[in-house]
């Protein structure tokens, strides 16, 4: 059974380009009202082709990394919307750091994606649930990780082993490598919000998933590569490359099919959405870091 999304109203952060942009459209094509931010200015754009779609939107230029901004945004969202029934926390940034790093780039690295990437998801996530609690109705908050917290290096035992998966002969490593010690470690924090998030908000009709997310076609992958972001300006190479991510658009289709499951779906699951496989909600798997007990009230 699935429920309708149609007049509920959604937050997506980090919705200026890449893949935000694709959750919002969906949210919207779906009957839900959506408010969007970003640091970037074409986020002032987006507004106006939501709304095109016959649904509410409300845009903001914010950081998220920064309370005074995730306050600002949050309570206008509210007067504008009227409330707010799901948040999509996107926002993130991706950079190349290494343990030899000169500890200003360090620390400079890890301001920017600790910030944007645990922090920033920290903060919107914590004004939302006060206003979902306020409300009452319950609520969907879904969080944007990473596959190199979940992939087949780990749990391995609990891939559904997909025939056309490039791994399936072997264990694909966990973690982004020796380039990524800070967005990994970013990104590995969020096991902790969501946990504890999915745990403290059950009874109140919330439920909290991360989508851990593999290659996935936008400008941030694109900036990380320093492929171009014009198709055109490819290379025959890079076209190689760029055909093995997946479509903005269809994990946007996945995280719907996820909201679509309501009140009695999953909960504290990490989501796996790794190149090799289709981009589609594939059923549940057991809960490895927190005992199922917990999130009905037993533990």
């Amino acid at each position: 059974m699935t429920v309708s999304l149609n007049g509920k109203t959604a937050i997506v952060t980090g919705a200026a380009v890449g893949i935000g942009p694709a959750y919002a459209h969906a949210l919207a094509a779906e009957g839900v009202d959506v408010a969007v931010c970003d640091i970037r200015p074409e986020i002032m754009e987006l507004p106006a082709q939501l709304e095109a779609k016959g649904v509410r939107a409300f845009g903001m230029i914010a950081d998220v990394s920064k309370p005074d901004d995730v306050r600002r945004f949050v309570d206008e969202t509210i007067s504008a919307l009227g409330g707010i029934d799901i948040l999509i926390n996107n926002a993130g940034k991706c950079k190349v750091s290494m343990a030899d790093d000169a500890l200003d780039k360090t620390l400079d690295d890890y301001e920017e994606m600790v910030g944007t990437n645990l922090k920033g998801e920290f903060l919107i996530g914590r004004a939302v649930i006060a206003q979902m609690l306020e409300q009452g109705r319950g609520g969907e908050i879904v969080n944007i990780a990473t596959d190199h917290m979940f992939t087949c290096g780990a749990p391995h035992d609990q891939c559904p082993k997909n025939p056309n998966c490039p791994w399936a002969d072997a264990r694909r490593p966990t973690s982004g490598g020796h380039m990524m010690d800070i967005y990994d470690a970013s990104k590995w924090g969020l096991n902790g919000l969501m946990f504890a998030w999915a745990q403290a908000l059950k009874p109140h009709g919330i439920r909290v998933n991360a989508m851990c997310m593999g290659a996935t076609d936008s400008w941030m992958i694109r900036d990380f590569f320093r492929f171009p972001q014009t198709p055109s300006e490819e290379t025959e190479e890079q076209q190689k490359e760029i055909a093995t991510w997946m479509a903005k658009e269809d994990v946007a289709q996945v995280v719907i099919d996820l909201l679509k499951e309501g009140p009695g779906g999953r909960n504290a699951n990490n989501i796996n959405l790794c190149v090799g496989r289709p981009p589609k909600l594939e059923p549940a798997l057991p809960l490895l870091y927190i005992q199922e007990e917990a999130l009905h009230g037993d533990a």
